[in-house]
Formats: C-alpha cells, structure tokens, sequence
C-alpha cells in the first residue's frame, strides 16, 4: 500500500484529528487508512500503544505506535464473523432461514425452534445484548460448559419481532457452525476468510506484531490487557469468537474493506448490504444487514455501510462513492468511557466523504 497519500489536504486533516485525539487522551494510539476506488487517500498511524503498566503506573518510555500496529478489533469481528457464515450458507453446510435447533438442541423447542441464522446475523433472534455467565464464576469453567451456558441464555423478545444488537446471538452463530462442521471457529474463520483473501497476515485471532493496549483490568486480574482480546464474554471463551477476538492492522482491514466494496469475497457481498430487517421493526440503528450496520450517524452517508468496534474500532464502506475508511484506536485505554465514542470515526468518516463528493464534483 502506498505510503504516499493522494490527498495531501485530507493526510494534514486526519493527521491533525489523530493528534487532536491522542493529545486529550480520548486514545493512546490510532491508525487511519481511507482508499477512494483504489487509491490512498490518506494512511497515518501514531501514538504510543500504551500509557500505563500493571502496577496502573504511567510509564517512563511508551512504546512508540504506527500504521503498522495491531488494534483489537472488537466487534468489527462480526463482519468476519458473517462473511464465515454467508459463505457456509453458500456452501450449502447451513441454512440461511432454517430452524438453528436442527445442530443446537437448546434451540429445538418452543419460540426457540424458530430462531435462524437469518435472525442470529440480524440481531432479531429475540436474545438479549449480552451474557454474563462468564463472571460466576470467574475462570472455574471451561469452554464447553461455559458455551453450553451462553447457549441456554432465555429469549428476551420472540423471533424476529424485535431488534437488539446481540452478541449473544453472534456467539450461538458460532455454535452452530461448529456443530455443523466439527470444526473449530478459528480455523473456520482463517480457511474460509482470512487464508483465500491473503489476509492472514494482517488479521488473526493472534495479533502478528505490537498491540495497541486495551483497558486496565486488575479486579480481573488482568492487568493491562493487551494482545489478549478485551472482551470479557470472548475472553472467558478462550478469545476466538464471532462477537469479537479478531486483532488487525490498518492496512489489511483497509485491504478487506477494498474486498466488500468490489464484491470479491468468498461468498456474495449482496447480504452485507441488504437491510434484512422486517419493515416496521424499531431500531436504535439507521438499519442493518447480515452484518452490517447502515448509514448510522457516524458514516455521514446514507449510502454507507460499516461496523464500529467497542474498543475504538471501525470499518466504514461505501459503494456509491468507492469508499473505505478504517479508523484503529485503543479508546479503552487506560479505562472505557462512554463520553465521545464515536470521536475519531466521526471525524475522520465526515473529512473522507467531504473530500471524495469534492473530488467528484469537481
């Protein structure tokens, strides 16, 4: 990838928007990257990838941060997650809208019976966001019986009547590939995502070079968690999972972006950016797809799709204008927060897209 950008105006833009957020500690570290039908339009990475020791003491020589440095993905995972899934269903290995209780018997019975992949990747299976069986108690269980606890998790909402953004229901999707194919989810994700798209390299469950850190954790004796996925449900389940575990660099996620965008994924793009939602339904979303969230505010198109990240994460498509923007940042770290999360992502989305019509319109 070139390290000259295109856009001399939009690389001081984001480079300023970085420092501006590394400099009032919203983050330590952030890498952007924004391609334009092909074209590097602005690549800058900065920071230190971290500010604090085990001992929550600041330390004396941080590590220094750059495009090349690896974020925790967080949920921007799904969107792997999904492509793994879509491209099963393609395979004819799973049903895109048959009962999931067919390979998951916790799923044979009652409203249950009617949960589908189609409503998992969806967020309207009817589960709740999230499931806190990993912290009673903590570390004495392992993952079998952990998943089969994840997997009796009580429906909040009956199938398809309802949206809410679940990680639940990406971590039964999980299940269910694996009990379809007898094959663990990390070597699902990596033979039938990451090795056919030559992305391995820059996108693994196991980061491949320096790590931004994440939150300072020691009332779970974890110190500063860092190369080591920080959410807690993935983490207690060994950290390869679909709700989040996936680490990467600026460039491969920019890289995949390019691949949704051009439709050259291992199964059709089509349901990425399709809404699949019932009309009617209410959300606290713009819309979303089979993975995919669309046009949220954020985006600053109503063309967009993407996914965001916990962490600080996100990954922003856009067909109509042959756009992608991959924003990396370690907002997490020392500590979360839920003041500004959308930050950098806002403002670098809004530059990018102002930029491109610019350049169209000109």
């Amino acid at each position: 990838m070139s390290d000259v950008p295109a856009e001399p105006l939009l690389q001081e833009a984001v480079v300023e928007r970085v420092a501006a957020a590394i400099g009032d500690q919203w983050c330590s570290a952030a890498s952007v990257v924004v391609l334009h039908e092909g074209r590097v339009l602005a690549r800058h990475g900065s920071g230190v990838l971290g500010r604090i020791g085990d001992d929550g003491q600041a330390l004396a020589d941080p590590q220094p941060s750059d495009i090349h440095t690896w974020f925790d993905l967080a949920s921007v995972t799904k969107v792997f997650s999904a492509v793994t899934l879509l491209t099963l269903v393609e395979r004819g290995v799973l049903g895109l809208d048959a009962p999931i209780g067919v390979h998951l018997p916790s799923f044979a019975d009652g409203e249950r019976s009617q949960v589908t992949l189609r409503m998992l990747l969806s967020h309207t299976s009817g589960l709740p966001a999230q499931w806190w069986g990993w912290r009673t108690p903590l570390g004495a269980a392992g993952r079998e019986e952990l998943l089969e606890d994840l997997l009796a998790t009580p429906l909040v909402h009956a199938p398809g009547s309802a949206w809410e953004y679940s990680c639940v229901g990406y971590n039964t999707a999980m299940a269910l590939a694996e009990g379809a194919t007898g094959r663990p989810w990390a070597e699902l994700v990596a033979s039938l995502v990451l090795e056919p798209l030559g992305l391995g390299d820059h996108i693994a469950f196991v980061p491949g070079g320096l790590v931004a850190a994440t939150e300072y954790q020691p009332e779970l004796g974890r110190g500063v968690v860092q190369g080591v996925v920080h959410d807690e449900s993935a983490w207690s389940l060994g950290g390869e999972c679909a709700n989040a575990g996936l680490f990467g660099a600026a460039d491969g996620l920019a890289r995949f972006g390019e691949l949704v965008l051009l439709d050259q994924l291992p199964c059709s793009s089509l349901p990425l950016f399709e809404n699949a939602l019932p009309e009617g339904m209410t959300l606290d979303v713009a819309g979303h797809s089979l993975g995919l969230r669309i046009a949220e505010e954020w985006m600053h198109s109503p063309q967009a799709r993407g996914h965001t990240g916990f962490t600080g994460t996100s990954l922003m498509v856009d067909r109509s204008l042959g756009l992608v923007v991959v924003v990396l940042a370690n907002r997490v770290h020392p500590r979360r927060s839920a003041e500004q999360m959308h930050r950098l992502r806002q403002e670098v989305s809004g530059l990018a897209v102002t930029a491109v019509r610019a350049s169209d319109a000109g």
